[in-house]
């Protein structure tokens, strides 16, 4: 079920996407033009409309601030790195990615960031007794992980490689969770809560797009 409406900010207005879904709280974020709105079913216009008047004007400054990528910065795991072309980007192991521009960038960091992804769900998959998957990484605009159990393939947003790997990690968690519960009942919550404890504090500096 989806619901549409006009919000107005300083007289500006603004599309706002409600989705109600089954799950237990209600996340408001920005993408850059309209909100978007996940809530629990049988959530009031009313509420969903005073949560709005609390939250959206601090959230749509703090995402006019928190850009990833600047003209001579990045952020990588939720670290601010300098960045310039040609340049270079030392990693904490010492290893170090060098590039000529943005397109040689963009294409070393996808596939650095795909492996690190890769070792991390299959490290989590093992924890949680899940089985194998498939990593894959891509844009994605309206969520940052999507499993696809037919073919046991997790897909992860390129997003992600901004966030700290603490963030990074309760979206795998909550995708291997997918693997035992498919929807977001109460049972979802229990067992994705057993691996990842401080879930809901994660979740929301990823959508209020805190990087650490």
């Amino acid at each position: 079920m989806v619901n549409e409406f006009t919000y107005y900010i300083d007289g500006k207005p603004y599309l706002v996407t409600v989705k109600y879904k089954r799950m237990k709280n209600t996340y408001i974020r920005f993408d850059g033009s309209s909100f978007k709105i996940t809530c629990p079913y049988h959530t009031s216009l009313k509420w969903i409309k005073s949560g709005l008047d609390k939250r959206a004007k601090r959230i749509l400054e703090r995402s006019v601030k928190a850009n990833a990528i600047g003209d001579d910065y990045i952020y990588l795991l939720g670290e601010k790195i300098p960045l310039s072309y040609p340049g270079e980007i030392l990693f904490t192991d010492s290893s170090k990615m060098t590039f000529k521009d943005e397109k040689e960038l963009n294409k070393k960091l996808k596939k650095w960031f795909l492996e690190i992804l890769t070792y991390r769900t299959d490290f989590y998959a093992k924890q949680m007794h899940a089985p194998s998957y498939f990593v894959k990484l891509r844009q994605m605009k309206s969520r940052y992980g999507s499993n696809n159990r037919r073919t046991q393939t997790i897909t992860y947003s390129l997003t992600l490689i901004h966030y700290s790997l603490e963030i990074i990690d309760s979206v795998i968690i909550h995708e291997l969770t997918h693997c035992f519960v498919y929807d977001h009942s109460d049972n979802f919550y229990r067992l994705l809560y057993k691996y990842c404890p401080n879930y809901d504090n994660l979740r929301k500096k990823l959508i209020n797009v805190e990087f650490k």
